[in-house]
Parts: structure tokens; C-alpha cells; sequence
């Protein structure tokens, strides 16, 4: 369940989630994802300005941010309006905490601060939807029909001028979007989870940059280490 406060009539929700595919936990390196949704329950229109974040492992070691905005953006917020965005924490360990404040101004230029509450990041927690599909797994499109390789995948959509995006679709902005090779063609391109489907079949792939890519072993596409730089 997301953690929630209300605060000057702003309302904050937060969920993580644990990316084992992006973590070593053999090095001390533990990836969480997270999942803001600010909602402006107040009769005013409000922008957001800044952060600050308080972040604790299970070391009891403690690490503050501050900065401008949210992941480069400082929205506005009409009446009844929600924003929400993703960002990541690593951490030494499996399991710590983050909470903080959002620094805001009103229509009338009256500045406030608001609540983000408490939220834990532990790797047995993920409270909103993982990727299906994993690095080196062969997929095939719904609708399209082709077959593809996925190269890697971000847990929600990123806009990306050297890929395809005409596609767009902001129902599936929020969802995990993957980097696929498309069979029998040099293209990449960049596709919502709902639109492809896993191959049971040792389906090869013919496209030039999967040997850049990865290593074939018992019938597996397996991501070379230093192709993830």
C-alpha cells in the first residue's frame, strides 16, 4: 500500500518498488524505484518549486537532497489537478526509508510547505506493477507481429528523439516501456508492455547488433556486462 499525507490541502502518495536487474547486492548496491502522485485538493492553483529528501538504510546512515523542482520539472497544478512522476534511490542496503518536503507557492504567491511521507524501500516490497519481461527476452508484437529482442526497459515512459515515439500512447505512460530489436531489420524500437507478448520457442534473432549486445548460451540471450555502460 502507497504511504499518503495531506498537508495545506496538497495530497502525496508514494510507492516503491525494487529493480533486481539494476542492483548487485553482492557490491552493496540495491536500486529502488519510486512513484509520486501529488494531488491539489485546494481551491487554488499551486506550482511546486522544490524538494528535500531524508533518506535512511538499515545502517542508520542518513543522506539529504535539496534541489529545485522534480525530475527537471516544476509543475503547476490546477484545482483538483495530479502530477505524477517516477524517480530511483540506491542504497547500500536492502531495506531503508525516505521521507521529506515539497516547497510550494500559491496563485497569490504565498509559499508553503507540504508533507511527503514516510515510505519504506525494501526488496520485499513492490507496490505497483513490475516488468513483465526481462533483459534478452524474445517478444512478439499483438498487433504488428513482429518478433524482438529486448535490449533493456525503463519502468515508465521516457521521451527518446533517437527512437520511434509517433506511437505514443499516455494511457501506457506510467507503465514499463522496452528498448526492443526487431527481427530481421536494424531497428530499435521503443514499446509499451501491453502490446507484446513472450515467446515460449527458442526464437532466434537476426539483427546486427544483438552480438554487441549479448552472448547466446543454451538457448538464452544473456546481457553482456559492459553493454549496460
Amino acid at each position: 500500500m502507497p504511504s499518503i499525507a495531506t498537508s495545506s490541502d496538497i495530497e502525496v502518495k508514494a510507492a516503491s518498488i525494487y529493480l533486481d536487474d539494476y542492483s548487485a547486492p553482492a557490491n552493496n548496491n540495491f536500486l529502488f524505484c519510486y512513484r509520486i502522485e501529488i494531488q491539489n485538493k485546494s481551491p487554488k492553483e499551486v506550482q511546486l518549486l522544490n524538494r528535500y529528501w531524508l533518506i535512511i538504510d538499515s545502517d542508520s546512515d542518513k543522506s539529504e537532497v535539496s534541489g529545485e523542482g522534480v525530475v527537471g520539472k516544476k509543475p503547476t497544478l490546477a484545482p483538483g489537478e495530479t502530477h505524477v512522476y517516477f524517480s530511483f534511490s540506491n542504497l547500500k542496503t536492502n531495506f531503508g526509508t525516505m521521507e521529506g518536503t515539497y516547497g510550494f507557492v500559491d496563485q497569490d504567491g504565498n509559499s508553503f510547505n507540504v508533507e511527503i511521507p514516510r515510505f519504506y524501500l525494501s526488496i520485499n516490497l513492490n507496490e505497483f506493477p513490475k516488468n513483465r519481461f526481462n533483459k534478452g527476452q524474445v517478444l512478439k508484437h499483438k498487433e504488428e507481429e513482429y518478433y524482438g529482442l529486448v535490449v533493456d526497459f525503463d519502468m515508465y515512459f521516457l521521451s527518446n528523439a533517437d527512437l520511434d515515439t509517433s506511437k505514443f500512447d499516455k494511457n501506457f505512460e506510467n507503465k514499463p516501456w522496452y528498448y526492443v530489436l526487431v527481427h530481421d531489420t536494424d531497428l530499435m524500437l521503443y514499446v509499451p508492455e501491453e502490446f507484446m507478448l513472450p515467446i515460449e520457442d527458442d526464437f532466434i534473432i537476426n539483427h546486427p547488433l544483438v552480438e554487441v549486445f549479448f552472448d547466446k548460451k543454451n538457448g538464452h540471450y544473456l546481457r553482456k556486462a559492459n553493454s549496460d555502460e
